[in-house]
Formats: C-alpha cells, structure tokens, sequence
C-alpha cells in the first residue's frame, strides 16, 4: 500500500515551475523541467488535472504513484498544472504578481482567465507546445492528457475543442475520470427511463431531451454545443463533432461513484439531463459517442472506487488507461 511518506518521497523528485505564456505565467508541478533542459529518458508525458479543490500537488503525488505502480517513472514526464482561482465562497487561491487566475468554474470549460484573455486550454496548448520540443524531449513517443472529476470535465471538453493535437509531433491521448458533465455533440440525450451498460448496450434510444421545455440550457456550453464562449468559439461545432470522434479517449468511472447528495455533483438541470450520477453519466456518455458517432473510445469501471482519484489512477483499470500495462 502506498503510505503518505512515499508520496512526500516521489513529490520530492520534482518542484514547481512557472510556465510563461502571454506574458504571464501559470504555476505547474512537475517531475522535469519544460522550458530548459534535456531529457532523452522520457518517452511518455503524463499531465495531471486537478478537481475542483485545485489542490494541484496531491495530484501530482497521484500521478507519481500512478507511475511507480507501473514501473514507468523513470521515462515518465509528470506534469500537474493548478489553475488558481477566485471563488464566491471566499477569497480564493493566493495569486503571484503576473500570474493567471479563473473563476472556479471559468477554468473547467476554457475560459478567459479573471486578469486577462487567457484561456485555461491556452495553458495545456503551452504544456504541450513544450513536450513538443524534439530537442528537450527527443524520445517522447506519446502524451496522455488526464483528468479526474471536475479535471475530467476539463480534459473531456479540451479533447473535444482543442486545436493543438493536429500540430503534435507525437499520439495524444485523453482519460476523462468521473466528471460532473459532458460535453454532448448534439442536442440528442438518453430517452427517459432508459439505461446504458458497461457491455455497451442501452434499452433506449438518444433522442431530443424529453425535457427540454423546462430545461432550455440543456444543449448550452459547457453541457452542449449551443452558445460556445472561450476557447471553444475558436472551433466551429461541425468541426467539434469530426474531430472528436477520432480522438483518442478513454473513460474511466468508479465503481462506487453513484453518489447523488455529493456537494460536488452537478445537479443543475443539463447535467441531470445527461444521468443522475457519475457512473451513470460517464456510461451513458461512452454508449452516445459509440452508437451516433461510431467513435473507437475506450470505457474502463475502476473496481472498488467511489469519487477518488487515487484509487482510480494508481489502480489497475487507471494504471492500464494511462501506461498501457499493469504490474
């Protein structure tokens, strides 16, 4: 069992950075250095997306874990970015001069940051803007971009908008853990009373929200492609649709994760349109890409796990999403 020492341990083989970008900088974890350096004995680039606690070093302490129980942290390049924010339950997160601060929903959905017209996908273009340096990281052959829970809902919709993977020198993929929401391609949802298995069967069809009527945001951004802001405006939906059909993407849903009085859970009305809780939601959402858009996207039950991120990436279902293998 990974004890609290050993995480203090591996968090001690990296530090902090102040990744440049707009003449800003936004505070990282990470096991290398990005902006100097090289390292020939990286081959995978693992980054790391905080929930909504924003508590970006846990995160990264997971993810080091992640990779010493696949015995990959040597060619492993962790990376845990922490977007600051600003909240309305109190003062939020301690900000340096020059650095970028959200709001603490503005950041799961690519948003401008508070102080200026940043974009929170601007900072994981950066990220991957430097692992593409074939200089610095020559041997890198993939990148994994990871999210849990409100992480998840960031790099979920970052694989559906974002236009860096196509200037990418090497595979990118995504593993979207236990979010609130989705991002839907279109305005179809599960038909009422209807269910979807981990088989990837569903005793229902998607059709137009049943309630709809009642719930006219449904289809908006951040749950839809209707009324896109941010990042997202700069990527047409038809092109939305296309490219993340193709994209490389793995779900993975706890167990456990069925929760519905988590403070957490996003129970406004377009989320509950997408199911009652996360399991449901995230099962639901991998059998809608699957039957309307005939995505190839990958779906994994993390055993034993409820809404925890470290039991579903230093477990088997997320050590195997991540690095392909298990010890």
């Amino acid at each position: 069992m990974l004890t609290e020492m050993t995480f203090l341990l591996m968090a001690a083989t990296g530090g902090t950075e102040q990744l440049k970008l707009n003449g800003g900088y936004v505070l990282v974890w990470r096991s290398h250095a990005l902006e100097d350096g090289i390292n020939p004995q990286v081959e995978r680039a693992f980054i790391m997306v905080h929930g909504t606690n924003r508590n970006a070093e846990d995160y990264f302490r997971w993810a080091m874990s992640a990779a010493m129980v696949a015995d990959r942290v040597s060619q492993t390049a962790v990376v845990a970015p922490h977007f600051k924010a600003r909240t309305n339950r109190g003062p939020g997160d301690e900000v340096g001069k020059g650095e970028w601060f959200w709001t603490n929903e503005g950041w799961k959905a690519g948003e401008a940051a508070l102080n200026g017209k940043v974009f929170s996908y601007d900072v994981m273009d950066r990220i991957l803007e430097c692992f593409n340096d074939q200089s610095r990281f020559p041997n890198l052959k993939e990148i994994v971009v990871a999210g849990h829970s409100a992480g998840g809902q960031y790099v979920q919709r970052y694989a559906a908008v974002n236009r860096m993977e196509p200037k990418m020198r090497v595979p990118v993929r995504y593993v979207v853990a236990n979010p609130s929401s989705y991002v839907y391609l279109n305005e179809l949802r599960l038909r009422q009373g209807a269910a979807c298995s981990e088989k990837g069967e569903c005793t229902g069809a998607f059709t137009k929200y049943w309630d709809a009527g009642n719930c006219t945001t449904y289809n908006d951004y951040r749950y839809g492609l209707e009324k896109l802001n941010g990042y997202a405006v700069g990527t047409p939906p038809e092109q939305i649709r296309e490219q993340f059909a193709k994209r490389k993407v793995t779900y993975l849903v706890g167990e456990l994760d069925t929760r519905t009085d988590d403070p957490n859970l996003d129970r406004s009305c377009p989320a509950v349109a997408q199911g009652s809780n996360r399991r449901e939601r995230g099962t639901t959402f991998w059998n809608y890409m699957k039957s309307q858009f005939s995505a190839a996207h990958n779906f994994a039950l993390a055993p034993g796990c409820g809404h925890s991120a470290v039991c579903v990436f230093a477990g088997p279902a997320g050590v195997q999403a991540v690095f392909g293998a298990t010890r």
